[in-house]
């Protein structure tokens, strides 16, 4: 059976690595953020592992197909899914990325230090929730999640968008709850995470990427990659901000 994502396949898988990689990361995101941005670029570098979602149900089904799992306890399952993905997904500098999104957080059976033993963490925040919720709404309408067309298929759109003002506020609200999700997160624990902003990635994506690397103490390779995947904001996106905007007033009237 092919995989749900192409990119779990053996195709992408970096040379086997054996033991505990030097370097463990989480990119804390949320969706419409610029992850899928982020992690192309930093992949495309070589050097700063391949941080996909892999706790992710389509993610975790793809693995399943190659491995299978057998244990009833489901922490264990997770650490043994993770073990098996760091002997393929770590470069070879001894790298490994993973990328969980806020919502999925309360939700895992593991706590994430534990699971890769006190990670460093890079936190990528969008400035602009209107055009993230919009982002989003537009996204989960029209089935167009990402474009690409080099490792995952491009699809149409499947139908067209119709603003909802509801549906906007509503995803606003999320994400609102999703930042409070990390926020909490990182504040329990005493971390102080690489903060990232999409809009600061957009006006200057070269160092956005180099701070990461940074970060994570890699040694940047001598030219940066394309991350090969397009913004999707266009003339859509700018009418229905206007409107949301009109609707708001209206609303606190």
């Amino acid at each position: 059976m092919a995989p749900f994502f192409r990119t779990n396949s053996t195709e992408f898988d970096f040379p086997p690595f054996a033991g505990l990689p030097p370097v463990r990361y989480v990119l804390a995101a949320a969706p419409r953020s610029g992850s899928n941005m982020l992690v192309r670029t930093l992949w495309h570098t070589g050097r700063a592992g391949f941080a996909d979602g892999y706790l992710t149900d389509t993610h975790v089904l793809d693995y399943f197909e190659r491995w299978g799992f057998e244990t009833a306890d489901p922490a264990g399952l997770v650490k043994d899914y993770i073990r098996r993905l760091m002997t393929c997904r770590t470069s070879p500098n001894g790298v490994f990325g993973l990328k969980v999104h806020g919502e999925h957080l309360p939700g895992l059976e593991v706590d994430l230090d534990e699971l890769l033993l006190s990670p460093r963490y890079i936190w990528l925040r969008r400035r602009d929730r209107v055009r993230q919720a919009i982002s989003y709404v537009l996204a989960k309408q029209t089935g167009v999640w990402i474009v690409d067309g080099v490792y995952l298929s491009t699809s149409r759109a499947r139908t067209e968008p119709r603003y909802d003002y509801a549906e906007i506020l509503r995803h606003l609200h999320q994400l609102d709850a999703e930042t409070r999700v990390w926020e909490r997160y990182f504040a329990r624990r005493g971390h102080e995470p690489h903060v990232v902003y999409y809009e600061d990635m957009l006006a200057d994506h070269p160092g956005t990427v180099l701070g990461c690397l940074r970060h994570l103490g890699v040694q940047p390779p001598d030219s940066l990659p394309d991350p090969g995947i397009k913004r999707q904001s266009g003339e859509v996106t700018e009418r229905w901000v206007a409107r949301f905007e009109r609707d708001v007033m209206e609303s606190s009237r």
